[in-house]
């Protein structure tokens, strides 16, 4: 089994739908950035797409994540290679997500906070409310 540990932004708003057993499925596409410094000293910034899924009760969290937020995922990697409507050969990256956490910012207040806390794996006790009054 390979498994990967990740950090990157949506590409993409969650995609969700049903098996035909009823189980909720989710999914978007998460770019990873890389950065290099070449031997001429040049910064080089590469980026890396993998389709993230959720299957199950952690789509519950995971629907409310949008394109652009910050997100950490741990799961198991599949490797299909396909070939594109080109006819080029093409491999595709899916991480089936056993966790997956928001990284981004809290919204400002006002703004729909949605699942701005938390992760599939966190519990939210609600202890939450009590962390803005504390200095660090």
């Amino acid at each position: 089994m390979l498994r990967v540990q990740l950090i990157g932004h949506l590409g993409t708003d969650m995609d969700t739908g049903y098996t035909q057993k009823g189980t909720t499925l989710a999914s978007a596409r998460l770019a990873v950035n890389q950065v290099r410094t070449t031997q001429n000293g040049e910064r080089q910034e590469t980026t890396e797409w993998f389709t993230v899924r959720v299957a199950g009760r952690q789509t519950e969290f995971a629907q409310h994540l949008g394109k652009g937020t910050r997100v950490f995922v741990d799961g198991r990697l599949s490797i299909s290679h396909y070939t594109s409507r080109d006819g080029e050969p093409r491999v595709d990256f899916s991480v089936w997500a056993d966790d997956i956490q928001n990284l981004s910012p809290r919204p400002a207040t006002g703004e729909s906070v949605g699942a701005a806390t938390g992760g599939v794996g966190a519990s939210n006790t609600g202890d939450d409310q009590l962390d803005d009054d504390l200095p660090f």
